[in-house]
Formats: structure tokens, sequence, C-alpha cells
């Protein structure tokens, strides 16, 4: 989102195999974390129950974390294995098929709960789930914010963190987490990762950094690159299996920042597993294909990041995209719904995943398909056309 755009999607960040293989792109070898891993770090921090409308709450119930065994099946993928997953074959020509990773955030609540209602409503079980850090503090982002793990552990997906470089409202610490006060922290997050038996997740480190709202914007590349680096490097200390997704915001990036063009402020390929871009149908919108394919393919776009993947090896992925009815379209687009799984189709074989943004917060993106309390608004013929498209 470009400066003065409406940023309510943030809401829902919380305002505040057992086959070896080597995975083409990533360059690292497949690990599961095992029981020995794991025992040496302590047990799972309790749950609480996490909503839209802000932070955790001071108390929860405790929630049993999944074994680390769970779910996995001699000869098969661990459906939670990040690595596995995007080692499967997927061609070109659909999307998801049998091996996509197709999902959602959690909406209203971040948790299992809310990602199963919105993919049983579109008629096909989620095999990725998008969810956030608190970010109020260093403590609560990093070695504070087990809750994340928790309200999924009953999740046999991938778990997709979209995690902050600094807390909110804290742009100066870029300068500090560059020089290396915040290195403890980050291995810290690393740790908890590994403790709550997700450490072979994606990390949306630092994501959308060219958003001109954003608490870690980009302002001055050096800094920002180094602060990345640093996070990247202590968070693989403590764990070596996280896969690290660098993400940008589609359509524009502000002269400002990264010197106008987002891949300025790439942090080099030893530093990126995955590279992402958050793609909804506003700034601009896409009233025909024509328009669609245009936006995709000039600077800031879904196929022009698509193609700076592959030309450094890389996976892409859709951490973010959705219909936007309260932006500059002015209603609900069906056809970007069509426009999108066509593409994502096209590209299959190298999409390492996409999650739809479910949002009706308020001031926010209004992205519901399948919610029908009052806070919502209704886009049905979108509703439909993804149920047709993304069920099965």
């Amino acid at each position: 989102m470009a400066e003065g755009r409406p940023r309510g999607r943030r809401s829902l960040a919380l305002a505040g195999l057992t086959v070896i293989v080597v995975l083409s792109g990533l360059g690292v070898g497949v690990a599961t974390t095992t029981p020995e891993d794991t025992a040496l770090e302590g047990p799972p921090t309790p749950a609480p129950s996490v909503s839209a409308s802000g932070p955790p709450p001071a108390t929860a119930s405790p929630r049993a974390s999944s074994s680390p065994t769970a779910a996995r099946t001699v000869g098969k993928a661990d459906p939670r294995s990040a690595r596995q997953q995007l080692a499967l074959h997927r061609a070109n020509g659909a999307w998801p098929g049998a091996d996509g990773l197709s999902g959602v955030n959690g909406d209203p609540v971040l948790d299992t709960a809310a990602v199963r209602a919105f993919c049983t409503a579109r008629g096909r079980p989620c095999r990725v789930a998008q969810t956030y850090t608190d970010r109020s503090s260093w403590e609560t982002m990093t070695s504070g914010t087990g809750w994340t793990f928790d309200l999924f552990s009953d999740f046999d997906g991938v778990l997709v963190v979209s995690q902050g470089l600094v807390p909110d409202g804290a742009k100066d610490d870029l300068a500090s987490c560059a020089a290396g006060d915040h290195d403890e922290q980050w291995r810290a997050f690393g740790t908890l990762m590994r403790r709550h038996y997700r450490a072979d997740s994606v990390v949306r480190l630092g994501w959308e950094f060219n958003e001109q709202t954003s608490s870690w914007r980009a302002d001055d590349p050096r800094t920002w690159l180094a602060c990345y680096r640093r996070a990247a490097d202590n968070i693989r200390a403590t764990n070596p299996d996280v896969l690290l997704d660098w993400t940008i915001n589609a359509h524009n990036t502000p002269a400002g920042v990264c010197g106008g063009v987002s891949t300025n402020c790439y942090p080099g390929d030893d530093y990126v597993d995955i590279i992402g871009i958050d793609n909804y149908d506003h700034y601009p919108w896409s009233p025909s294909k024509a328009a669609f394919d245009r936006t995709a393919a000039r600077p800031e776009g879904l196929t022009w990041l698509y193609e700076f993947a592959r030309a450094h090896g890389k996976p892409f992925a859709v951490g973010e995209w959705g219909v936007v009815p309260t932006a500059d379209a002015g209603r609900e687009n069906p056809d970007y719904v069509q426009w999108m799984h066509d593409w994502f189709a096209a590209h299959a074989a190298h999409l390492a995943y996409e999650a739809y943004f479910s949002d009706c917060g308020e001031g926010g993106v209004q992205s519901s398909l399948f919610r029908t309390d009052d806070a919502c608004r209704k886009n049905p013929r979108s509703a439909a056309r993804y149920a047709a498209l993304f069920g099965t």
C-alpha cells in the first residue's frame, strides 16, 4: 500500500519427508525436529485466545502443543513441514491440485478454528495458515509470542508467521537491531519456534518493508538490510530449519524507500529462502484482464517479482491477496479472484504457497468471503467464484 492508503488489514496483525531431499532453490536439506531437539527447550507456553481486535489478554487457559511426531506417516511428507511440502512436485496448469499449498489467515481469530471455518466454506482443507506475532514490544514479538504457535498447535498444515523487524512504533530500533543489540531476542524467537514444534515453518521476516506506514519501513536501505541480516542469522542460529520469506507490498514503492524500487532492499540469496508479495486488488484495481496483466508485469507487480524470484532461483509466494471493495474499485471483483487463480495455476511449479486474506476489521480492506456477521461487508460473487475455483 502506498502512502495515505488504508492499512486496516493490519488489524489482523494484532495492531498492536521422512524422505530426505534437497530443495531446488532453497539450497538446504530437509530436516525434521526430533524429541531430542526439543526436550531441552522446556514446555510450551499457555495459549491465550487471540482475536483481530488486539493483543492477547493477560491470562488464559493452557492448551497442549502437538507432539513433534504428530501426523507423520512413514513414506509421506509431513503436512506440517514447510520444506517437505515445498519439495512435492506441482505442475503448471492447475491450482491448488493435490499438493499446492493454499490457505488463509485466521479471521476473526488467529487460530485453527477460524482457518478451518474458511476452508470448510470453500470446500477444500487449507494446507497453509498465515498468522502474525504481537508487536507491542521486543519481548512480545520474540520470546513472548508462544501463543502465536499454541493457537495453531492442532493445525495439520504449514504455518506461515509474519514477523516484524521492530515493534510497532519503534522505527528508530532498526539502527540498534542493525548494530546487534537485539541478537539475543532473535535467537530467542528461533528457540521458541523449536520449542513449539514449528521449527520447520515459514517466517515472513520484515514483510511489506516498502509499505509507507510500516514501522520497519526501509527509508535507510543500509540500516534495514543490516537489521534483516542480523535477524536472519540469529533466528537461524537457534532454528536452522526455518524458511525465511522476503515479501514486498505490491504495486508501489515510494521514492524515499529503497530508492523507489523494492528489490534494492533484497538482502541477498544467502538470507532468503522464498521471495513473496502481498497482492491486493487496489491502487490500482483491475477492471479487466488486460489491466490485471499490465499491473502484474510492471515494476512492483506480481509477475515482475516472480521473474525476479526465478532469476535468483527462489520459489515464490503470495502471502496475502484479496478483493478490496473499500478502495479504488468501490465494489467486489470476482474476476480478480479468477485472474489470481489462473495466475497461480500458470505458475504452480514454482509457487511455494498462497494465502487469501480475510478481513472485516473497521477501516480494513473488507475482503471477507464467507463471514456473515454484521461487521463484514459481503462479497457474495467473489465468494462463489473462489469456492468454485479453490474448492474440491
